[in-house]
């Protein structure tokens, strides 16, 4: 609950709300210092919302090339799915005993690494578990259970283990490989986010199992041009996420 509470604080938008409070008092006191901090934060607001700040902190975050699918492994027993929220009561995809409140869905995030899980397994044949805990308040009992209807109905790919339990991306870890264990699966495909797979890695480490990275949606980064200084609410939002990472990365390492 502290570790959420924290990282809320520290994030964009909060964060720079907090830091404007900060400012207005500062310049109550000092009215120096300040106008000196808020200009300071109005410059760290702009850059926040480029493309280029932006494509600096993603860059470090993807050091996992793709996977060769040309050649896959056939040691590879699995093909571990994490999840990243749903879309709740989605209203377009209600089943006929749900058509009053909506059915939930997965997430933007999520859809995304379902997608190329979708594609690694008709590549590979590797069999998939999907992992994601309870939802709070939505009809689904998990995380899990959305992401095996939409790879079996949306995509028809056979969902084979669900991880229904975890709440953070450590209890993935720990759940997936237990149950794997189970079944003998010592080797898998670890399928997420490019950006937050070096988070991923670091928990996954701790359960012993031999993993190979198979991140997608690598945010790219050209040479900068005039057009990467505009802001952007999708830039803003990739700043998010790579701050959202970088704090994570941290605190994954202290509790590893």
């Amino acid at each position: 609950m502290l570790y959420k509470i924290l990282k809320t604080l520290v994030l964009p938008p909060t964060s720079l709300f907090v830091l404007l409070l900060v400012g207005w008092l500062l310049q109550r006191r000092w009215p120096r210092l300040g106008r000196s901090f808020l200009l300071l934060l109005l410059a760290v607001t702009y850059l926040a919302t480029t493309p280029f700040l932006a494509g600096e902190l993603m860059a470090p975050l993807q050091p996992y090339a793709p996977v060769n699918l040309s050649q896959p492994d056939p040691d590879i027993g699995a093909i571990v799915v994490l999840s990243a929220g749903v879309y709740a009561k989605a209203p377009e995809y209600a089943q006929p005993e749900t058509a009053d409140q909506g059915t939930d869905a997965a997430g933007n995030l999520t859809l995304q690494r379902l997608q190329y899980a979708a594609r690694l397994f008709k590549a590979t044949g590797t069999p998939i578990l999907v992992s994601g805990g309870p939802i709070a308040g939505a009809s689904e009992s998990s995380i899990a259970a959305v992401m095996k209807r939409t790879l079996e109905q949306d995509f028809e790919v056979p969902v084979r283990w669900l991880e229904d339990r975890s709440e953070d991306t450590f209890a993935n870890a720990r759940l997936s490989a237990a149950l794997l264990r189970a079944q003998g699966i010592e080797k898998i495909y670890l399928v997420t986010h490019a950006w937050h797979m070096p988070r991923a890695m670091i928990a996954f480490g701790t359960t012993g199992l031999d993993i190979t990275p198979a991140p997608t949606r690598f945010f790219s980064r050209a040479d900068p041009l005039l057009i990467d200084f505009v802001p952007s609410v999708q830039a803003l939002r990739a700043t998010f996420y790579a701050v959202h990472e970088w704090i994570g990365i941290v605190w994954y390492r202290l509790r590893a």
